[in-house]
């Protein structure tokens, strides 16, 4: 029997007052050329109040394993066939030959109907770099952030700045432009990421614009980055306590 590697995912849910937490694991694996999903909740979710599983998926202690993606993250996808399908591939910047967890892990899964997403593992370069993807947040929420994006380009540095008086997370971090221009904040799942990399490596990682959409694009989608930073000898992102499965 031969295995590929696994492609992993993290799902996370956003708490009534807009912080978002971790709370279960999507796992794609092939066994015999069979491509299979597993999920399985994580410690976090044990630990929110309110929080209830995912439809489907009902209970917190349990390993979930299936030959098809499981309906809740698969109801995050758009239909091939729908007529803007390349349209928002092209705003995913993925091609259109992407695989339907690809197109999961780059869109994040958001739907204005519920308070679940999911976000990719990091990935290590061949030059031992750490390297992940996310849309920036909160863009709707900056006056004059859709103007200042207009002057922005692919491969522009963005610096990060700390907000403490954040009124919902103390720990959040902006994204400004070369000018000190602030342009959104990085997602509430990647602080924990960003802050070990900066005391690990004695400085925050580079974040770099990968692809910007028009203005018409819903706020979510409108800015791309690309986070870089050397990967710490011995260093296991997402790797805690509170990532750890409920189930085994």
């Amino acid at each position: 029997m031969t295995n590929e590697p696994e492609r992993r995912l993290f799902v996370a849910w956003r708490r009534p007052e807009g912080l978002i937490v971790p709370v279960g694991r999507l796992i794609q694996y092939t066994v015999d050329g069979e491509v299979r999903f597993r999920f399985v909740y994580l410690k976090l979710a044990e630990r929110q109040q309110n929080f209830m599983p995912l439809p489907g998926l009902p209970r917190l202690h349990e390993v979930y394993d299936s030959g098809v993606l499981f309906p809740v993250f698969a109801n995050r996808l758009m239909p091939r066939d729908r007529p803007d399908y390349q349209h928002f591939l092209e705003q995913l910047d993925l091609s259109i030959e992407a695989d339907p967890f690809e197109v999961l892990a780059r869109s994040e899964g958001v739907r204005a109907t519920d308070r679940v997403e999911v976000f990719p593992a990091p990935t290590r370069t061949s030059d031992q770099a750490l390297t992940t993807l996310f849309f920036a947040r909160g863009i709707r929420h900056l006056d004059g952030a859709d103007e200042r994006l207009e002057q922005v380009a692919v491969g522009d540095e963005l610096s990060l700045e700390r907000e403490p008086t954040n009124p919902i997370n103390d720990r959040a971090i902006l994204m400004n432009t070369r000018t000190g221009e602030r342009v959104g904040w990085t997602p509430d799942y990647l602080l924990d990421l960003l802050y070990e990399l900066r005391e690990l490596n004695h400085s925050w990682p580079t974040i770099t614009v990968e692809h910007i959409n028009d203005p018409r694009t819903p706020s979510h989608l409108r800015l791309l980055c690309r986070m870089n930073a050397p990967w710490p000898a011995g260093y296991e992102p997402f790797s805690g306590p509170d990532f750890l499965p409920l189930a085994s």
